[in-house]
């Protein structure tokens, strides 16, 4: 949203803000869903059923087109010379790691010279603080969905069945002390939870408008759900009975899926993915993450080299549904462990036993609330290379920030005004400019980090 439809909104009473987001939702159905949306959907249901030996044929046939198209028409790639001969999977290790640095600060290098679709941009923050700006086209974007609908068909969920969503938008205003802390989307049959409200004294009207509500499907982050199960299960409602629930964007921890599972009633489907559409990882009813091999091929590394099944690596990822920002042998910061064997669920997918990463911290306001994903707020700000956010005391967070040009003043309010919104008027918030942020011994940057949470201990913030 621009500024002045987001002011608009935010003042509207709920039933207007309702509206606006059922508008908006007909806009984005057509997006993602319209077009060749449902032939992209028909292929994939087709080759989930396909032997090993077929889909790593089709993997191969991907390759050698992502890399031909890459190092004819790509920048970053033509600059190195004929493209690799690829024969073989194994032959992309030919290929040089592209760095997150990399796709953040060469972007235009990265994306195709070819002119034609017109171009859609999507953002990310990811799980090292850096704002990311991933360029592609509608019918990209329509195939990337048409993998999250095969996803769902895993948990026995259609497109259009009820849904309960909660996510990093504010489509509540901060200043909100009553409820409902949800809006409706019709256009989607979606209902809308604030992720921002949640808190002690506000989880009862959350348990209760979900119950009322009786989603098929539950849609969120673990940390959103948490405490809403603990609720259930400490107050013994059984009246919340989703079909599936399908989380995202956080590290599942096993306790954590066993308080969710147990309190709902219902399986959970975690699944791992991003804007970079790079690699598209889902979770089987039998407990197993398989890589897509049709959305792109997936490397653990340490080290430069395969890791044994059973041993955490980097996750590597090759994709091949975006020509207009074709992503290869991308390392991303986050790990999982390998297995090896077939899944009970029949499927010939390459398989991990567990995601390792995003183990980044949640922050918990003055007033109790749970507060992840902060990464929105510092996605438009151009001047910001990277950013952590380190709670240091019950009521206050320090910004530490490394940047490539000066932080403009409207910029620093800006990002102000987001984080009070969405940790409230308790939250002190301050900000440091620093020349680099630390990293764990493995190298990686936890974007979010509680102190209070971790009893001040500054050297767990930096372990992995």
């Amino acid at each position: 949203m621009t500024k002045l439809p987001a002011i608009l909104y935010s003042i509207a009473p709920p039933v207007v803000q309702s509206g606006l987001l059922s508008l908006y939702g007909l806009w984005l159905r057509h997006l993602r869903y319209g077009g060749a949306h449902e032939a992209h959907l028909a292929q994939l249901l087709e080759t989930e059923t396909w032997s090993d030996d077929s889909l790593r044929e089709l993997q191969l046939k991907e390759l050698q087109q992502v890399v031909r198209h890459a190092y004819s028409t790509v920048p970053l790639y033509a600059r190195r010379g004929n493209a690799p001969s690829i024969r073989r999977l194994e032959d992309i290790s030919q290929i040089p790691i592209l760095t997150k640095d990399q796709l953040q600060t060469r972007a235009d290098e990265i994306t195709t010279r070819t002119p034609g679709a017109r171009r859609q941009e999507v953002h990310t923050g990811g799980t090292t603080g850096k704002p990311l700006t991933i360029y592609c086209t509608r019918d990209v974007l329509r195939h990337n969905y048409a993998f999250f609908v095969r996803f769902l068909h895993w948990a026995g969920v259609r497109r259009g069945d009820r849904k309960a969503t909660f996510a990093g938008r504010i489509i509540v205003p901060p200043r909100q002390t009553r409820p409902p802390f949800w809006r409706y989307n019709a256009a989607a049959r979606t209902m809308l939870f604030s992720s921002y409200h949640l808190s002690p004294d506000t989880v009862g009207f959350y348990a209760k408008a979900l119950a009322e509500y009786a989603p098929a499907l539950i849609d969120a982050y673990p940390s959103s759900l948490e405490p809403i199960a603990q609720y259930l299960r400490e107050h013994g409602i059984d009246t919340v009975r989703p079909r599936a629930i399908v989380t995202s964007s956080e590290t599942l921890l096993p306790p954590v899926r066993t308080l969710i599972e147990s309190a709902f009633s219902a399986p959970v489907f975690d699944h791992y993915g991003g804007a970079e559409m790079a690699a598209f990882i889902t979770q089987c009813a039998h407990g197993r993450y398989h890589v897509n091999p049709e959305f792109g091929m997936v490397e653990l590394l340490r080290d430069g080299h395969e890791v044994a099944a059973g041993e955490e690596g980097e996750i590597v990822a090759t994709g091949f549904i975006n020509p207009i920002m074709p992503l290869i042998r991308y390392a991303t910061g986050d790990s999982a462990i390998g297995v090896s064997g077939p899944c009970a669920c029949g499927r010939a997918f390459p398989a991990l036993a567990s995601i390792e990463g995003r183990l980044d911290d949640v922050l918990v306001t003055p007033e109790g609330r749970r507060v992840g994903r902060l990464d929105p707020i510092f996605k438009s700000v151009s001047s910001l290379y990277e950013t952590r956010i380190v709670q240091d005391e019950p009521d206050h967070v320090r910004v530490e920030t490394v940047l490539r040009a000066p932080l403009a003043r409207s910029d620093r309010e800006e990002l102000l005004s987001g984080l009070r919104n969405r940790l409230g008027a308790q939250m002190r918030v301050d900000f440091y400019e620093v020349p680099s942020l630390p990293r764990t011994k493995g190298g990686k940057l936890r974007s979010v980090v509680n102190l209070v949470a971790r009893g001040r201990n500054t050297d767990a913030a930096d372990a992995d």
